[in-house]
């Protein structure tokens, strides 16, 4: 066979396994679509690190949120631009805790702005150790943000402007939703005798934008058997402590000391100019029964603001964050959430904090 034949052949090849390729991954990206999976970054170490650097950069009158997903949900941030102007920097974290973000704003920042603290209370009150999933999970955002390399700078840069902006089977988490998409997750989700689920399956619950905006997934409005997944997840992992060596002692130790910490971070805060706004965002059903039961008002989030000494909201206190059916009994539907935004502003500028 002459070469000239041989090459034609490879180039026929070539362009065969190209054809190949291109309609296999347009053909997952159409089904991905038509499953509601939607276009996003990841919501990540490294988009979270990209929102940390600004706070730096920050005025007076900017605006910071700490917390939890509750406060990451509910507050939603191209809302707040429209009314006033400029979006708040949105530094919560779903599945978190708030100390390790409080402490590294405090200690390494210079930032006298507005502060805005979500307490979500299973979560605030979480042990602050790195064997306890809400601790490390923020404090590793923190770690990753004062320590991370070029190179994962670079790779942040490339995710932003590179495929993942226009595919749907791109975007994943840190996380273990058992329906994301990636490669880790499926394989994850093959059937095996020798692999005993930890807990519950729990779906993707939402998605963020490059300003770390979020939206519930559409399903949470159309599948009531999406919504169940995630109630039942919450009923499971919002329950006392298993561990019989736990005693009631530790448990009011690990209370105060937080409370006392949070105080101090604060106190040092408000001393160079800062403003404090605490928040407790909503909670229905289960959810709240349960909360309840392990972290009663007057224990945690009374004794808390006590301390603290600075603007507190709760929702049981305020018809307009209490009024909402929140569709997972922890968050606020999108749509609710805009109107929430535009709410607590108007309450925020009537007691003139804004």
């Amino acid at each position: 066979m002459k070469t000239q034949e041989i090459a034609k052949m490879k180039l026929s090849t070539l362009w065969i396994a190209i054809g190949f390729a291109v309609i296999s991954l347009t053909t997952w990206e159409l089904y991905c679509r038509s499953k509601q999976y939607q276009v996003a970054p990841n919501d990540d170490k490294y988009l979270w690190a990209h929102h940390r650097a600004k706070v730096d950069d920050l005025e007076k009158d900017d605006i910071v949120i700490i917390g939890s997903s509750r406060v990451m949900f509910n507050f939603q941030l191209d809302e707040w631009e429209k009314i006033q102007g400029r979006k708040p920097v949105n530094i919560a974290a779903a599945g978190s805790t708030v100390l390790p973000v409080l402490e590294d704003i405090v200690e390494n920042s210079s930032f006298s702005g507005t502060l805005i603290v979500g307490v979500t209370p299973p979560l605030y009150w979480v042990p602050q150790s790195m064997d306890v999933f809400p601790y490390a999970r923020i404090q590793n955002f923190v770690n990753h943000f004062h320590n991370q390399t070029y190179a994962e700078r670079l790779n942040h840069f490339l995710s932003k402007h590179g495929p993942q902006k226009g595919f749907s089977f791109l975007t994943s988490s840190p996380e273990f939703f058992y329906n994301e998409l990636d490669l880790r997750t499926l394989i994850e989700q093959i059937p095996s005798p020798s692999r005993i689920p930890k807990m519950p399956p729990f779906p993707i619950l939402y998605q963020v934008d490059d300003f770390r905006n979020v939206s519930l997934v559409p399903q949470m409005a159309t599948d009531e058997g999406y919504v169940k997944e995630i109630t039942d997840f919450w009923s499971f992992i919002f329950q006392p402590p298993s561990d019989p060596n736990i005693t009631m002692e530790m448990i009011e130790e690990n209370r105060r000391s937080i409370i006392d910490k949070s105080a101090q971070l604060l106190s040092k805060f408000k001393a160079r100019g800062g403003r404090v706004i605490m928040v407790r965002c909503p909670s229905q059903n289960k959810v709240r029964e349960i909360e309840n039961s392990l972290y009663p008002r007057a224990t945690y989030w009374n004794a808390l603001v006590k301390e603290v000494d600075a603007p507190a909201y709760h929702f049981e206190d305020y018809s307009i964050m209490n009024k909402y059916k929140l569709p997972e009994w922890s968050h606020l539907s999108t749509s609710d959430a805009k109107s929430f935004t535009k709410d607590f502003i108007d309450l925020l500028k009537k007691d003139n904090l804004l």
